[in-house]
């Protein structure tokens, strides 16, 4: 699948069931699914498709600089919660670690370890140490680009570093099929999301954000 697909699909799936329970856990939920959800495709750069590589890279880039300027903007205490169950320390040495991880599934053949429970094990971990809040979202991220992807013909090996992979071969990644999965996960995505919005504000207080 493409990666709009598998980041619409990923929030929807995410937003479903984790349910979150304050504007905070919302926004940050809501972006680490998307970064989850696409972070295996960087290991796409090592076929012809670099450009491919460098658009999941964008919008993983795109999804935390989003929750970023919403915290800048308008003050959820975002950055407080996150200082409070991490330390400066643990943020630098999780994130190093994550890009280290990342580096090297990089420079793996496509649906290796990118695509892996042994990554998803890893990397989540590290948004553990960083954040743990974010860390149950970008799990379901993760595990949802994993599932997407056994659709496919191209074989996942889940149990990297196994030769052993496993796929359902019942599409294409870039089909009917994929458009028909971009367009359910981006209008469950969104109505899952003003839902929880108003269960979390009433139309009154949203307008004042606004």
């Amino acid at each position: 699948m493409l990666g709009k697909t598998h980041m619409a699909v990923g929030v929807a799936v995410g937003l479903a069931v984790m349910h979150p329970k304050n504007i905070q856990e919302l926004i940050v939920g809501t972006g680490t699914l998307a970064v989850g959800s696409v972070i295996s495709d960087i290991d796409i750069g090592t076929s012809d498709s670099h450009k491919d590589a460098d658009k999941i890279i964008a919008l993983a880039v795109f999804a935390c600089a989003a929750v970023a300027a919403v915290e800048t903007t308008m003050h959820f205490g975002i950055y407080e919660r996150m200082m409070r169950n991490s330390s400066l320390l643990r943020i630098v040495a999780g994130t190093a670690v994550f890009l280290l991880i990342c580096a090297f599934g990089k420079e793996q053949p496509h649906r290796s370890f990118m695509h892996s429970i042994p990554a998803l094990v890893l990397l989540t971990g590290c948004v553990e140490i960083v954040f743990p809040l974010a860390a149950p979202y970008f799990a379901i991220g993760f595990l949802s680009h994993l599932a997407l992807d056994l659709c496919n013909r191209r074989d996942e090996r889940l149990l990297y570093p196994l030769k052993w992979g496993l796929s359902f071969g019942l599409c294409s990644s870039k089909g009917l099929v994929n458009r028909i999965w971009f367009s359910i996960g981006s209008a469950v995505s969104a109505i899952i999301f003003v839902v929880l919005l108003l269960r979390i504000y009433n139309v009154r207080q949203l307008l004042h954000f606004l």
